[in-house]
């Protein structure tokens, strides 16, 4: 049926096609500028901490110590590789507009032969590059995860 229907058609020379001209693809790269580093005040040893920018009371660091702040978001970063786990921490940082409670599971570096690379990339991002998103941060309670896992509050919109 479709051959009888183009029966004596010809295709069109060359010179005689019109080009549509195609936009390229939207960049798939998103340009966001973070916000200024924010000198947090680090309390705790090396298995336990707590920072929080200032003008934050300590009730409040003591309230998300021991998990009384809900939690609105949560970011498992078990199995990742230390590049891939930051980068999801950033996306999360960028994109969590509205939420005041975060809690990110790095693990606490049993299965790796040198501690906890994963724990100290998150908390040097949290106090470094990304203090600017962080109000307060501390060690999540046992039920949460404990040295495994960091609760974020983060600062609300200006």
């Amino acid at each position: 049926m479709f051959l009888a229907a183009i029966d004596g058609t010809a295709p069109l020379a060359g010179r005689e096609r019109d080009r549509i001209a195609v936009p390229p693809p939207p960049s798939t790269v998103r340009v966001v500028e973070l916000p200024p580093a924010v000198s947090l005040t680090v309390d705790g040893d090396s298995q336990r901490y707590s920072a929080r920018a200032p003008g934050v009371s300590r009730a409040q660091v003591t309230e998300l110590r021991q998990g009384r702040v809900r939690v609105e978001q949560t970011l498992d970063l078990h199995g990742e590789t230390v590049e891939r786990g930051l980068a999801m921490l950033r996306e999360l940082c960028v994109g969590a507009a509205g939420k005041r409670c975060v809690l990110v599971v790095h693990g606490k570096g049993l299965h790796s032969e040198h501690g906890a690379p994963l724990r100290e990339a998150v908390l040097a991002e949290l106090l470094g590059p990304l203090s600017g998103f962080v109000h307060a941060l501390a060690t999540a309670a046992p039920a949460d995860g404990g040295e495994g896992a960091t609760y974020i509050m983060l600062r609300g919109p200006k």
